[in-house]
């Protein structure tokens, strides 16, 4: 199947759609949806089969003129191809296609980098074609599930989806392919924020130097054909007749972009005629039309239109319902599909958060502004997603506004079309309560929860007199109060707003950055009921914010990552029922990783000098062994990097230890700029009570003021953020080598701090196939969450087994459900093998091990606090 996978990536992936030969020529250069060009194919097989000889990629191709040739037909056919892969892959039951269990892990693979409707739509042509049918339901589910029905029963007993992005776990390349389709015209302005291809990288998208084409003429092309192809199908004389013509225009060599207007125009026409209005209002898509609209009215209506096209589009390229030349557009319209598709979702096999977050920015710039595409965006990520999955809690994570009423606006939108209608419902129970009736708490108010996340960004450059990352500081300050004025005015969305959290890029961005206001709103007490519903209520409820943290998922090193974790429990003062976010540092092979990197390291100064400081002083407190040669060559590179970063600033007599300067880290969680004050004032400041709330947690109460009073290191603390020569040092990039030795003490600290996080009840947060393609995870039995709690797979260390849970991260961006999260890891551990290639677990025990992570999920969730008689 490996073969299949890349041989289809070469054809619809990598093959440019200008190499198509419309027309049936009968050369050497043909090549079309009959005819695979060899040169072609060995071109642009490269990067899909690095790894094979030239004999070999040869091979590859010999054999898939060998399938494409074997279907009913006897005729060579890449669309029969791609429906005889589909049945390979999938199955349809009861009116579902599902993937078939075993297969979950290639379709994974395969569909990832094309995008599954490319195969469901085929299987379905291909199913109907057999038995003379006609399907009419399209709008399934955005992610297909697995065929495995007892873990299906499993997961029927309740799921929590407990680390969910809002704006990133929508179908985003459907939603933002959609809008561009049937609004093709004036998009300058959108393509011009895409600038470089991630999927080629050093190719320029605004100008295309090879096929002398931007990337908006090449979706200005997708979009005649799309239309071109619809009115095929729908056997509008007219329409063709006037998409002929602008076509042979372009052939004449009219660019394509001088005549958007006549295909927007015609586009607009198909809209009237054909396309249905949703909610009496709107027409999403020409192509999904007024006779299918009743049928596919729910969740998943916008994906409806595009998959029926598909569908039909296959059955007419099979059928002869389409020539030569249409079979070819309809190649070409794919090509384009899929070219579009890998900008925007991260197939390009690269790791690291600064890759993620390039797909991430990009994923509204086609529908920004457009209503109906953006009301869209949120049932697709929250009704969609609670469809057919037993989600008993989702808890969605937003990005707080200024102000309280913008934040109240946007909780209240997200409500309503999710069709939470929070503030009816509630109006509605109190006037059934005056009357005396009965009132049933609705299921749905439950399900849907959400957690207000502070965005990391890069930190600035140096600015005089101002601390380290001054405009996050800044902005979280703001967005703080915002949140706190909004619950203390109790209104009726108080009880779902649940927790906070820190989301993106790690590096450059602390938590220290974070640390005043996550204990302040941390700390604040509010009612979870509106004054409404307290007029008639003898109790009130009251709760407080729960705290989780991105933390330990990107990583210059795993002791950084760890740091970072370390850092997030002391600064931003993490409780029981506290949680962080991926935890990869925790778990993550150190031997591996160390062998992955090759054993050499490259990072800032400033940050390989925390790092050793932070593990030296661990080393003492948690007695891990370490051998006195690599203790001392870790103190020896302490000395070197802190003379060479804080040397010329720091005269202190008897130098500075790296215990000392461990005290002064301990000081980053306190507020930078009470250390710019005179040290009489400084006194006066801590031991005085702030006026101010918010004031009041600028020192951080679980450090002691012993530690501030000592002149050394607050001055170390001052120096960190506001000398400009320990900035620009400390910024400056070094090497740095490991080794087995360091691996081994890595590891141990890796445990220690997995007892200590038991101990202290804070959970994690994982995310299997976030993890696997931002990290250096190879395979998803390989995912840290095995080390973190295998209990029923093994047995385990006391206090060694964290509370987990299983989650999907950014479902648009990663193309995933949580359901399949859940099979990926099963069938992931079903095929684990050890190194005399035994399987690793037993099939019964990897069933209980996925029901008692389900279980974990649910016990994770942020609950609301408790009620009080008045």
């Amino acid at each position: 199947m490996d073969i299949e996978r890349g041989s289809l990536e070469v054809l619809f992936k990598e093959i440019p759609y200008d190499k198509v030969t419309v027309v049936n020529l009968d050369t050497k250069r043909q090549h079309d949806f009959s005819t695979v060009n060899q040169s072609l194919y060995m071109e642009y097989s490269h990067s899909i089969f690095a790894h094979y000889t030239e004999d070999e990629r040869r091979n590859n191709y010999l054999y898939l003129q060998q399938e494409i040739k074997n279907n009913i037909d006897e005729k060579p056919n890449i669309f029969r191809f791609v429906m005889n892969i589909s049945k390979r892959l999938l199955t349809y039951q009861a009116g579902e296609i599902k993937c078939k269990f075993a297969e979950m892990l290639r379709w994974r693979e395969i569909s990832f980098q094309l995008g599954q409707d490319f195969f469901t739509c085929a299987l379905l042509a291909d199913l109907d074609l057999h038995i003379g049918k006609i399907t009419k339901y399209f709008a399934w589910l955005p992610i297909i599930r697995s065929d495995d029905e007892r873990l299906h029963n499993i997961l029927d007993r309740g799921m929590a989806e407990n680390h969910f992005h809002l704006g990133g776990s929508t179908k985003i390349f459907e939603l933002n392919w959609i809008c561009l389709m049937n609004l093709i015209e004036n998009r300058m302005h959108d393509f011009a924020k895409i600038k470089e291809s991630l999927r080629d990288h050093n190719v320029d998208l605004l100008y295309d130097y090879n096929a002398k084409e931007t990337f908006y003429m090449k979706c200005q092309k997708a979009a005649l054909y799309r239309i071109y192809l619809f009115m095929l199908l729908k056997e509008d004389t007219y329409m063709k007749k006037k998409l002929r013509e602008i076509d042979e225009e372009i052939q004449n060599g009219v660019p394509i972009n001088l005549k958007t207007t006549d295909i927007q125009d015609i586009i607009e026409l198909g809209k009237r005629k054909y396309g249905a209005k949703v909610d009496d209002k709107y027409i999403l898509d020409y192509a999904l039309e007024k006779d299918m609209i009743d049928i596919n009215n729910n969740e998943c209506r916008l994906l409806a239109g595009e998959r029926r096209f598909l569908y039909e589009c296959y059955k007419a390229c099979v059928t002869d319902i389409f020539n030569f030349k249409q079979k070819n557009i309809f190649y070409m319209y794919l090509i384009l599909r899929t070219f579009f598709r890998s900008e925007l979702i991260q197939v390009n096999r690269q790791v690291g958060f600064a890759n993620f977050k390039k797909y991430q920015d990009r994923k509204e710039y086609f529908i920004e502004g457009e209503v109906p595409y953006e009301k869209e965006l949120v049932r697709l990520a929250l009704n969609a997603s609670m469809q057919k999955q037993k989600i008993v809690s989702l808890e969605a994570r937003i990005c707080p506004s200024n102000k309280s009423s913008g934040l109240y606006e946007k909780v209240a939108y997200f409500n309503k079309i999710a069709h939470i209608e929070a503030e009816k419902a509630a109006s509605s129970d109190i006037i059934a309560q005056m009357r005396g009736e009965k009132v049933e708490k609705e299921k749905e108010k439950k399900n849907l929860i959400y957690v207000l996340h502070f965005p990391k960004s890069e930190m600035e450059e140096f600015c005089y007199g101002l601390p380290r990352n001054y405009k996050v500081r800044n902005r979280t300050y703001i967005q703080t109060k915002a949140i706190v004025a909004l619950l203390e005015k109790g209104t009726i969305i108080n009880h779902q707003i649940r927790g906070i959290d820190a989301c993106s890029s790690e590096n450059a961005c602390r938590p220290e950055v974070f640390a005043q206001y996550y204990r302040y709103l941390t700390d604040i007490i509010f009612a979870t009921d509106s004054d409404l519903q307290q007029i008639l209520g003898k109790r009130c409820s009251y709760a407080n914010l729960h705290a989780t943290y991105h933390v330990g998922e990107d990583f210059l090193d795993i002791v950084d990552g760890l740091r970072a974790i370390d850092e997030a429990i002391l600064f931003c003062g993490l409780r029981r029922g506290s949680r962080i976010g991926h935890g990869l540092a925790l778990g993550v092979d150190t031997y591996q990783y160390y062998k992955y990197k090759a054993f050499k390291l490259v990072l800032p100064k400033q940050d390989l000098l925390d790092d050793i400081v932070w593990m030296l002083v661990k080393i003492d407190e948690t007695g891990c062994n370490i051998e006195s040669r690599l203790k001392c060559e870790l103190e020896t590179k302490y000395y070197s990097l802190f003379h060479e970063i804080y040397g010329t600033n720091m005269k202190e007599e008897g130098g500075v230890s790296y215990s000392d300067y461990y005290n002064s880290w301990q000081l980053r969680g306190d507020y930078p700029s009470n250390y710019r004050i005179n040290a009489n004032d400084f006194l006066k400041k801590m031991n005085a009570i702030q006026i101010s709330r918010i004031a009041r947690y600028e020192f951080n109460s679980k450090v002691s003021n012993e530690i501030r009073k000592v002149k050394k290191y607050s001055e170390l603390y001052f120096l960190y953020h506001y000398s400009e020569e320990v900035r620009t040092i400390g910024k400056q990039k070094t090497d740095f080598k490991v080794d087995c030795r360091y691996a081994g003490v890595v590891k141990e600290l890796q445990d220690k701090m997995i007892q200590q996080l038991v101990s202290q009840g804070i959970g994690i947060e994982t995310n299997p196939s976030s993890n696997f393609l931002i990290g250096t995870i190879q395979k998803y039995e390989e995912h840290p969450i095995v080390r973190f709690n295998s209990r029923k797979l093994n047995k385990m260390m006391p206090n060694m087994s964290l509370n987990v849970s299983i989650n999907t991260d950014d479902q648009g961006v990663f193309d995933t459900l949580l359901e399949n999260e859940y099979a990926l890891m099963a069938l992931a551990l079903k095929k684990a093998k050890d190194k005399e290639q035994r399987l690793l677990y037993d099939v019964e025990d990897i069933y209980e091990w996925i029901d008692y992570v389900r279980k974990m999920g649910i016990e994770q969730v942020f609950q609301n606090g408790m009620n009080e008689t008045y």
